[in-house]
């Protein structure tokens, strides 16, 4: 796979997803769209509100006004783009307006690429109360790695972290961790978290070898590093145990990354779940761009 699809409304957190996507396709020496998609039903205000300044006769209903529409919603894309040039210099895109669903839109276009960025809160907060935003449709459906940025959240320098637990898309994760890290030049800090770090109920932990649970867990995270450095041995591989929840523990050790990544869905949970509740609470809290890798193979 190859290439970087970034979906951009206007919203803020669209515009740093796309500033993100920039960087890292020059890093990459990539391929780069940008996509704008709009449907009369959920149209982005940004796209709506320069509509609005066209002549209220053409832009009723019919031909004329989907014409309009998708005349600024170019215009949207286009201000984004050079916006986000100023801060992140200009790169080789593909620009893409379409008239349909934004999430299937971006879902096509990302098929065969490498990765889908997107801003963590979408311009059209009124559907995502009733319909879920499109990075959650996305986060669950995408076959690529996908990027979440938040506004006021980007950290150009700072280690990538990655979560591990031994799960076939952790195991994916901590391989892209680590192209990642060579990508910025920067350490790879590899984190597992064994236990909670307080117990739910008294005499939880009785009966419990928590020595021997350590141990394991430090075996784990070694066998881990061990697999990755086979492959990368000039990277400086940091690795953390941490006693503590897993979503808590990655969230700490992630305050001063510039990049943070999760598998899609580790040990636990149900099956049917293609998002984990650790990925979901790192997503939406992390103080740095988080990417969602799936298992592959």
């Amino acid at each position: 796979m190859a290439g970087i699809v970034v979906g951009v409304d206007g919203s803020a957190d669209a515009e740093e997803a796309l500033r993100w996507a920039m960087a890292q396709a020059r890093r990459q020496d990539c391929p780069l769209t940008v996509m704008l998609a709009w449907d009369p039903k959920h149209c982005p205000p940004a796209v709506s509100s320069v509509t609005a300044t066209a002549d209220a006769e053409k832009a009723g209903a019919g031909a004329a006004g989907e014409h309009e529409t998708e005349a600024a919603a170019y215009h949207v894309l286009q201000t984004a783009i050079g916006r986000a040039a100023k801060l992140s210099g200009p790169t080789a895109m593909v620009e893409k307006v379409e008239r349909r669903d934004a999430a299937e839109a971006l879902l096509d276009a990302s098929t065969d690429a490498e990765m889908l960025v997107l801003g963590l809160h979408g311009a059209n907060r009124k559907h995502r109360l009733f319909a879920g935003s499109v990075t959650d449709v996305c986060l669950h459906r995408a076959n690529s790695t996908v990027v979440v940025v938040r506004s006021g959240h980007l950290r150009p320098a700072g280690p990538v972290v990655v979560g591990v637990d031994g799960s076939a898309a952790s195991v994916t994760a901590l391989r892209v961790a680590a192209a990642q890290a060579r990508s910025r030049e920067t350490s790879l800090r590899v984190v597992h978290s064994w236990f909670p770090a307080a117990p739910l109920y008294p005499g939880t932990y009785v009966g419990l070898d928590v020595p021997i649970l350590e141990k394991a867990a430090r075996a784990l995270l070694d066998d881990r590093v061990a697999q990755v450095q086979a492959d990368n041995t000039d990277l400086r591989i940091e690795r953390v145990l941490v006693e503590d929840a897993a979503a808590s523990g990655l969230l700490r050790m992630s305050t001063d990354a510039s990049l943070l990544v999760v598998g899609a869905r580790g040990h636990g949970g149900f099956a049917g779940l293609l998002l984990g509740s650790v990925s979901h609470q790192c997503v939406h809290h992390a103080d740095c761009p988080v990417a969602v890798v799936r298992a592959t193979g």
